[in-house]
């Protein structure tokens, strides 16, 4: 399967550009916890396509590619619960009277800048040549 190195590294860049949306307070709180799962999410698409698998939009797409997605990075069950948290802090904004904790808002955050890091150093270490296709002009 042929891997389009665009559509990853826009994934990559959109994800970062997701992470300074979430630190932006002029926002609501509810936004700012989207935009921080984006930046996970958008990830996991990026390296789920480097890895030749293709998301669908079944239902549990978004918990198969953050499983995918941490296992090819080698992170702990850890990583993957506390990234699974924050899916499911984001999914409660779908319930009636829910808003957005500032704490959890908090903790999401310095969840997800190192796990951006931890994916921008396996696609270093493992893809390094799809990145450089990728922003070729």
């Amino acid at each position: 399967m042929a891997v389009n190195a665009r559509d990853v590294v826009q994934w990559l860049s959109q994800s970062q550009a997701k992470l300074q949306d979430a630190g932006q307070t002029t926002i609501s709180n509810g936004t700012r916890m989207d935009a921080t799962w984006d930046a996970v999410l958008l990830a996991c698409m990026a390296v789920a396509c480097a890895q030749g698998w293709r998301m669908t939009s079944d239902r549990g797409h978004h918990v198969v590619v953050l499983e995918g997605a941490c296992h090819a990075l080698g992170l702990s069950e850890l990583r993957f619960d506390e990234l699974d948290i924050l899916r499911d802090w984001r999914n409660r904004k779908y319930r009636a009277g829910y808003s957005v904790d500032t704490d959890e808002l908090a903790e999401a955050l310095e969840w997800v800048a190192p796990f951006l890091r931890d994916v921008a150093t396996w696609f270093d270490e493992n893809h390094r040549a799809m990145i450089k296709r990728g922003v070729a002009p």
